[in-house]
């Protein structure tokens, strides 16, 4: 028995409009859906911890061929026309009955992940920042102890309130101990607590070790974002995925119609349409292009494409308040 492409209904029958499927079909369908699943994967996993990304734009990359060879061989099928009879009472959802669960599935657990991947994109780091924080990282970069050689200024007392600690700050010269050698770094304004700074005593400052670049950095308060994804907001995210997606595999399951299964211009062509927006959003942040601080934004923006996509599809097919 085939599967529906678009229903017109009345109380007591079905009258369909067949498109057929073919193995072209079903192998493109399947292509687009995990190459999607595929650039969403790298992007939460982290696969690329700063840009460029390479697998990613290669997973999208497929997905556009994908969908272009789904419309060609989707436009290629065969189609006819032919009556089915409805089983069950007439307010059976047409969907579960005739679309199958499959694309449900995809487009209720597919949609709010890539959500989740444009914002992570778009907090993600900048290639400068993500290439220096891995350089460091790999000299060993934290906290670590150094000596103060000599004070290059006079303390000063902060001012504090009466339930604080008495704190100082001034200029003061530190012994780095790195792997190649000591080295003498002026540290300005730097802060000691309860008592000013004296010639030998050893504070914790960040810097990397093992970095032999004569300007490496060395700072008071050096944590650093980590390169990659996993975001505070990207973490709470994935608390959110699990209840949209199955909100929306209700949803979709009793409303969808199979029109969004088979290849329908007015349906498909804006919903892409809208996709491709999306990627074009993110390729700035994707290559590591800054394009005068609007990468950031754009990728911000990107977030609302899938649902939009989805939303279009719904609507136009039938499903949703526009109705039968």
């Amino acid at each position: 028995m085939e599967r529906l492409e678009w229903l017109d209904y009345t109380p007591g029958e079905l009258r369909k409009h067949r498109r057929t499927r073919s193995v072209w079909t079903s192998l493109t369908g399947w292509g687009m859906a995990v190459s999607v699943a595929g650039a969403i994967g790298c992007v939460l996993w982290g696969v690329a911890p700063y840009p460029p990304l390479y697998a990613e734009m290669g997973f999208a990359a497929l997905f556009v061929l994908f969908a272009a060879a789904w419309i060609v061989s989707s436009r290629r099928a065969p189609g006819r026309n032919s009556y089915w009879r409805r089983r069950g009472p007439v307010n059976t959802p047409l969907s579960s009955e005739y679309l199958g669960r499959a694309p449900v599935w995809l487009l209720a657990w597919l949609v709010p992940p890539a959500t989740l991947a444009c914002l992570a994109m778009g907090l993600m780091v900048s290639p400068e920042y993500g290439r220096e924080t891995a350089r460091l990282n790999a000299a060993r970069y934290g906290e670590h102890p150094a000596t103060v050689v000599r004070l290059a200024g006079d303390p000063v007392q902060g001012d504090n309130a009466s339930d604080e600690p008495v704190f100082f700050h001034t200029d003061l010269v530190l012994r780095i101990p790195y792997d190649s050698g000591p080295r003498e770094v002026t540290m300005a304004g730097m802060y000691t607590r309860n008592a000013p700074p004296k010639t030998g005593m050893t504070i914790e400052v960040y810097y990397a070790p093992g970095d032999p670049r004569p300007d490496s950095p060395v700072l008071t308060d050096g944590r650093r974002d980590r390169p990659g994804v996993f975001h505070s907001f990207t973490v709470f995210g994935f608390v959110l995925v699990i209840p949209a997606g199955a909100l929306l595999t209700g949803a979709l399951g009793w409303e969808l119609t199979p029109r969004v299964r088979r290849f329908t211009p007015d349906v498909h062509l804006p919903a892409f349409g809208i996709v491709a927006l999306g990627l074009l959003l993110l390729l700035p942040t994707a290559i590591g292009w800054e394009a005068a601080g609007l990468a950031r934004p754009a990728a911000f923006l990107a977030c609302v494409t899938p649902g939009a996509a989805l939303a279009w599809a719904w609507r136009t097919a039938g499903g949703g308040s526009s109705g039968r």
